[in-house]
């Protein structure tokens, strides 16, 4: 399958007819990245098309393009944010479960630490973290109500 190019590892916790890991792929084959994905999963939940606001989003990548905070925390909450900006339990959640799954791991939560800035390592790693952090937000929102378990 071509998408494992783009996402090696990411095996587990999908079915491989899952229609989640299959917009996964078809996004990133479309020069998206780890926090445009993630919004656009959250407007799929929503049922909503929102381009702008998914290519906008995409200055959050690589944290902030940076090394900053990982792309994959900040699209998660502004994926929380789509279905309630006034929830900061969930925000405070999603960066806490963050915090304690990576930084132990890498050292802290900026994409710098976690990749080194290493094309490989971000091969290697972010498919995976951005699996899981996509898992979290929508057990999140399953959790407060937002969405039904499927």
């Amino acid at each position: 399958m071509k998408f494992l190019l783009y996402f090696p590892n990411m095996k587990e916790g999908f079915d491989t007819n899952n229609d989640e890991l299959k917009r996964m792929f078809e996004m990133k084959s479309q020069g998206h990245c780890c926090s445009s994905i993630i919004v656009q999963l959250g407007l799929d939940l929503r049922g909503e098309e929102n381009e702008q606001l998914v290519w906008a989003v995409r200055g959050l990548c690589n944290g902030l393009y940076s090394g900053l905070v990982c792309g994959a925390l900040t699209g998660s909450v502004c994926m929380l944010a789509l279905f309630d900006a006034k929830n900061i339990e969930m925000t405070k959640d999603m960066v806490e479960w963050f915090r304690s799954e990576y930084a132990p791991k890498y050292g802290s939560c900026n994409c710098e630490d976690i990749t080194g800035d290493d094309q490989y390592k971000r091969t290697a790693i972010c498919p995976d973290l951005i699996k899981a952090t996509y898992l979290h937000a929508k057990q999140l929102l399953m959790d407060f109500g937002y969405i039904s378990n499927e």
